[in-house]
């Protein structure tokens, strides 16, 4: 009999169950910039490894509906089962595997007015690093980009995972930052403007760790 765990299914419904009864058990605050309007659509941005939190909040707090962007991995899969469960719509792909017709599909939904988020230096790193997928978006639809922190007073660091994955442990506090929106010029650099927003998630991150406080 195949193991139930190497059943993406039955993994990402596992996961839910467990990571949503954890969720549960946390203190959470969340702090958003005033400017932020929850009916607006937009790109929220955030480390790989520092998706649980994002995942969990996000969707219950903003009005518009969300999509998200899921590697084509095993481990992706995975994924998908445990963030459709919570309730976002997926497209699978990545930077690296099918990237123009993934843009092609988040462009969509932007223009039906789905917000969307994914792990900005995703799917295997550099760690901390931006691609330049959101900025690209950010130009070509004017949707605006929301940095987004995360941070918990207790939690264990999967060390061996590029993303350094980060999960709070049971009863931590949890405080969400939503930095302010910006615009991406269409003449911007879109290098320099992936450095830009790589500084605004680490302010975004640092303000969350100052609110634990």
């Amino acid at each position: 009999m195949k193991k139930w765990w190497k059943n993406p299914k039955l993994a990402g419904t596992t996961a839910f169950w467990l990571l949503r009864s954890l969720a549960i058990t946390l203190r959470t605050k969340l702090y958003k910039h005033e400017s932020i309007d929850h009916n607006t659509t937009y790109l929220f941005a955030f480390w790989h490894g520092e998706q649980f939190l994002p995942s969990q909040i996000i969707i219950n707090q903003h009005k518009t509906p969300m999509c998200v962007m899921v590697s084509p991995s095993r481990d992706g899969a995975i994924l998908t089962t445990y963030l459709e469960k919570i309730g976002y719509e997926i497209i699978r792909g990545s930077s690296r595997d099918g990237n123009v017709r993934v843009l092609i599909g988040m462009k969509s939904k932007l223009a039906q007015g789905y917000s969307l988020g994914f792990g900005i230096d995703g799917p295997i790193g550099p760690i901390y690093v931006v691609k330049p997928g959101m900025i690209f978006l950010a130009q070509k639809c004017n949707v605006k980009i929301v940095p987004v922190g995360s941070a918990f007073s207790k939690y264990w660091t999967f060390n061996k995972a590029w993303d350094k994955f980060k999960l709070p442990k049971p009863f931590a506090k949890a405080v969400l930052v939503y930095g302010e929106p910006f615009s991406v010029d269409p003449e911007a650099d879109v290098n320099q403007m992936c450095v830009e927003l790589e500084n605004k998630i680490k302010l975004a991150e640092q303000r969350a760790y100052d609110l634990l406080k």
